[in-house]
């Protein structure tokens, strides 16, 4: 009785192809106007996992100890002449005063901070003591020698080797408005072009938060507004083409804009808004309602050389491809949706983008599309070459002979080659870099080349050590716990330098005592380092607040850490090491560290995304199991089918982890929804398999008569999404880029599963087994 539903839906929808198509149309034309609204959430706490407690604790520190929104520029060196190499000289030092006249149109500039007004709180001495200008070559080189020697100067403002200097513009605009941000951001870009065209001896370059974000986002229109009409171009050329049918492609052009156009209409109209990572979802949509389309098209082809009036031919291909359709639909949108286990809400999104655009794509698959064909078809009479001649026929018709003369040698090598490749996948290792989002060579890009290549250093990190108590930070104890804490943070091989509020108390305590350096120490008395720090505030170094060393309440203290170059995982394990080391040495009761570096956090994101990624993968994969067996009710093929799909990813990324071997986490993702992005392949060929067996055919005949009915099918499909992808290689950014070299080879892998192993399974495991009727 079951088997007569989908030719019932069949005919309901034929019957009323008319009205259906006028509510998609009207469906879309309403969301389509959610469009307007769309936006970009460029923010790097997008991608941060909500799962690490240490994001609790950066919450905390910014609350502790909140920070401006600066726009930060670089000055090399990199000019011959007088001081070569070094900043100190006239074309730098102008470029710096030039940035000093100019800065204020930036948009709610408040002060500008360089070499040029530097006044060490530590030496007690003003830099530049009167015009940089008149300063000679040789006097500009006794400067230098000062700067380097002055530590602060040198950790801030001041390469080791003075061959670049930085500026900070320090702005007050309000930061939740993107509006305000991406203005400052382009005000930014173009004071620096100014600086640029007024100073060409030298090199300028900039950076900010802002910056960042609208690199970011101008990398995500570029690729969606460039590659996406390509990525639509190329699936349509390979319909028209593996069809024969230029007016079959405008119909799978139609279904597909209508499916993203709604997709991104409720994307707009709920405000979830696109992120770095799920901007790709829209090329995801298109290429999957393509997908549908063709399966569709396909059977309503080859019952149009059948002999089948337009009505009838539609009815039969609604009715063969609706059950395959739907568990197709069903275990994808599984797949992406088990990204909801991942705490990235940038990936979250991602799955949940993706799966809302392949449920309009199945929608409209069967209300629209229909409409259009038969529409199409009777108006022009063309359905192109007969189904022999197509090429996707050709192939299967090879392919038949080729799998039933070597089964037994396909089955051993791929069963092999699956084994290997499962064993190499421990090869990869994730290495986040918020780089990778954004162009090489945009504005934020040259700079980090510049400033890592200049500075020669690691990251700096940041740490609040909180008493507990109000003012107990400034209790000598604690203060001389955190000296020793620091003298033991400058020993590590993996440190550089690190600082505190202990340097300003010293400093201020020697001050006090004409400069004697024998009073370089900590005072004995919590009352006297009030007393000092409070008078330390009323006349304290605009670089250096009060307020950037402890927080208001004399809580807590922040620590920052200059670290030298490291991996992820060394700043983990640094990170680990800093936070023993913390335990054993600090013996109050209410101590405690605070991790208070995004940098950290990004590092952590590595294992704690990938756990959360594979558990995803576990969950998405029982689903979809399950899916299949009810599906083809039947828990022996249910549980047979799901092996071809675990292989492609799984040799893939084997391969990958044997000759390239570094991950983005995020394109881990690949991993965690692969099954059921490749599972519609084995989905269509089953559906059809089971029901020639059930008709009494053999197993070879069974399998071959389902790869002529889904089998062409599934070459196009194949072909579209790999084409579609690899349109992704030309993106701007490097994740879409990796994210490109493994989906490719993962769908090609599994249609090659499909055609040439999953017979042989079947040859060696159908027992027979009966399926309800």
């Amino acid at each position: 009785m079951a088997e007569n539903h989908p030719r019932e839906i069949a005919k309901v929808v034929v019957s009323r192809r008319g009205s259906l198509f006028l509510l998609s149309m009207a469906a879309g034309i309403f969301l389509a106007f959610g469009i307007a609204s769309t936006t970009f959430n460029t923010s790097l706490g997008e991608l941060l996992s909500e799962s690490d407690p240490y994001l609790d604790e950066l919450e905390e520190m910014e609350q502790r100890f909140p920070r401006s929104l600066t726009v930060n520029f670089a000055f090399a060196a990199d000019f011959k002449g007088e001081n070569e190499g070094s900043v100190f000289n006239q074309l730098t030092l102008g470029a710096l005063r030039d940035l000093d006249s100019r800065y204020m149109i930036l948009p709610g500039a408040t002060r500008l901070s360089s070499i040029l007004s530097y006044s060490s709180p530590q030496k007690n001495f003003t830099l530049f003591d009167r015009p940089s200008a008149d300063y000679s070559t040789k006097q500009l080189a006794e400067l230098q020698v000062l700067a380097l020697d002055d530590e602060l100067l040198a950790n801030t403002y001041l390469a080791p080797d003075a061959g670049l200097t930085f500026a900070t513009v320090f702005v007050d605009i309000d930061q939740s408005s993107q509006r305000d941000r991406l203005q400052l951001a382009h005000a930014a870009i173009a004071l620096t072009e100014e600086l640029r065209s007024a100073n060409p001896q030298g090199s300028i370059y900039v950076n900010s938060d802002v910056l960042f974000e609208q690199s970011t986002q101008d990398a995500m229109i570029q690729d969606i507004t460039t590659l996406l009409p390509i990525v639509i171009l190329i699936c349509v050329l390979t319909i028209c083409y593996c069809f024969a049918s230029i007016s079959f492609g405008a119909c799978i052009l139609s279904q597909a804009l209508l499916s993203l156009i709604c997709t991104i209409g409720v994307i707009g109209y709920t405000g979830i808004g696109f992120n770095t990572i799920s901007i790709i979802a829209p090329l995801i949509v298109v290429i999957i309602s393509v997908a549908h389309s063709v399966h569709i098209i396909s059977v309503y082809k080859q019952q149009l050389f059948k002999g089948l009036p337009y009505v009838e031919a539609m009815s039969m291909s609604i009715s063969y491809n609706l059950k395959p359709v739907l568990l197709a639909t069903v275990t994808t949108a599984i797949g992406f949706l088990s990204l909801n286990l991942s705490s990235s809400p940038a990936i979250q999104d991602f799955g949940r983008i993706v799966a809302l655009g392949i449920g309009f794509a199945f929608i409209y698959t069967f209300t629209l599309l229909p409409a259009l064909l038969v529409w199409i078809s009777a108006r022009t009479r063309a359905h192109g070459k007969t189904m022999d001649t197509v090429l996707p026929n050709k192939l299967i018709n090879k392919i038949k002979p080729f799998w039933q003369k070597r089964e037994k040698p396909l089955f051993i090598c791929f069963s092999v080659l699956g084994i290997v490749t499962l064993l190499l996948l421990p090869l990869n290792k994730t290495d986040f870099n918020r780089l990778d989002f954004i162009e090489s060579d945009s504005e934020v890009g040259k700079y980090y080349d510049v400033v890592s290549a200049g500075l020669q250093r690691g990251p700096v990190l940041v740490y609040g050590i909180s008493s507990g108590q109000v003012e107990g930070a400034i209790e000598p104890n604690f203060l001389h716990q955190v000296e020793s804490f620091s003298i033991w943070l400058k020993e590590q091989a993996e440190i550089d330098n690190a600082g505190s509020l202990v340097e300003v108390v010293k400093t201020i305590h020697q001050g006090r005592n004409g400069q004697n350096r024998d009073y370089y120490s900590i005072p004995r008395d919590a009352d006297a380092i009030a007393v000092d720090l409070d008078i330390y505030q009323s006349i304290e170094f605009a670089d250096f607040p009060l307020h950037s060393f402890i927080d208001e309440d004399f809580s807590t203290i922040r620590l920052v850490i200059n670290a030298r170059p490291l991996s992820n995982q060394q700043l983990i394990d640094l990170d680990e090491k800093i936070s023993t080391q913390f335990e054993q040495q600090f013996d109050a009761h209410d101590a405690r560290l605070i991790h208070g570096s995004g940098i950290i956090l990004f590092a952590r994101m590595d294992g704690l995304i990938t756990v959360e990624l594979l558990q995803g993968y576990s969950l998405s994969l029982l689903l979809i199991t399950l899916t299949l067996v009810i599906g083809f009710r039947s828990l022996y093929f249910g549980l047979l089918s799901v092996l071809p799909n675990l292989l492609p990813a799984t040799i893939v990324f084997g391969a990958w982890g044997l000759f390239v071997g570094q991950l983005d986490p995020f394109v881990m993702m690949l991993f965690s929804v692969s099954i059921g992005l490749v599972v519609d392949d084995s989905v269509h060929i089953l559906t059809h398999y089971l029901d020639n067996r059930k008709q009494g055919m053999q197993i070879d005949t069974a399998f071959n008569q389902s790869l002529d009915t889904a089998g062409p099918a599934l070459v196009v499909t194949t072909a579209v999404l790999a084409l579609g992808t690899t349109i992704l290689i030309g993106a701007s950014t490097l994740y879409f880029q990796q994210a490109a070299k493994l989906l490719v080879p993962i769908v090609l892998m599994a249609l090659v599963l499909d055609l040439l192993y999953l017979p042989t399974i079947l040859k060696r495991f159908d027992k027979g087994i009966s399926l309800p009727d």
